[in-house]
């Protein structure tokens, strides 16, 4: 009897602690995974939440985790076709918490007629891009060809007749036209006309750059006073859907 007596305390304690710890695991993540350009969700996502077992997406790109434990974690997300997402959120002792997640597409992995059927829809936000693409007047990288870049510098070496010439003391580049070296091409960025422009941008913010290295082939909207010079192009990526961490 006396031992019976000797041991309710540990049981009791060990309750307690099991009782606190299954209460702090009471948070509720609901999470949208969708395509951060044209907002579309993003179904078959592989959805990891700290070091817990996988989750995947729905067909409308939604996940549920429950009991998460509260304080900072880190949320990856993946799927064929996309960059790998890592986004870190802070979760509450209790309650529901709801957020949406936005990937980059690549195209990576993916079959062509995925990748072309995309570029259709992205089609009505550069339509003009892609008329003047289809005229071949100049040289034209899309999106879809220009992966294998890391900057639009890198992507502009490629295209004939076009040079990069670097200052070893400043550690800038600028783009010339082998036609007209004594003088620097006038870029243009989302229609508007720039004084300059960094070649090192990251190239997974660009839709589309056109090239034209001489007046003769210049559409009438991009002309100026240096078109001799030649003009260069960029589209940049629309990301409405993107929301900050």
């Amino acid at each position: 009897m006396p031992r019976h007596h000797a041991r309710n305390p540990l049981i009791a304690l060990l309750a307690l602690a099991l009782g606190s710890h299954a209460g702090a695991a009471q948070a509720t993540l609901r999470g949208r995974v969708i395509d951060s350009e044209i907002g579309q969700p993003i179904s078959g996502a592989t959805v990891r939440i700290r070091r817990d077992s996988p989750l995947t997406t729905d067909s409308l790109g939604r996940f549920e985790s429950r009991d998460l434990a509260a304080g900072d974690a880190e949320i990856a997300i993946q799927v064929i076709g996309y960059a790998r997402g890592v986004f870190w959120m802070r979760i509450p002792a209790s309650g529901e918490v709801e957020r949406v997640f936005a990937l980059d597409f690549t195209g990576a992995r993916l079959p062509a007629v995925v990748v072309e059927a995309r570029a259709e829809k992205l089609e009505r936000r550069y339509l003009a891009f892609e008329q003047r693409r289809h005229r071949k007047l100049g040289a034209y990288l899309r999106w879809d060809d220009l992966t294998a870049y890391s900057s639009v510098g890198d992507a502009l070496r490629t295209v004939r007749g076009v040079r990069i010439r670097c200052n070893q003391q400043t550690f800038e580049c600028f783009a010339y036209m082998a036609r007209s070296p004594q003088c620097q091409p006038t870029w243009w960025v989302d229609g508007v006309e720039v004084h300059s422009f960094h070649e090192n941008t990251s190239i997974r913010d660009v839709y589309g750059i056109e090239v034209y290295r001489g007046a003769g082939e210049i559409p009438a909207e991009f002309t100026g006073s240096n078109a001799g010079c030649g003009v260069i192009v960029v589209w940049t990526k629309s990301r409405p859907f993107r929301v900050s961490p």
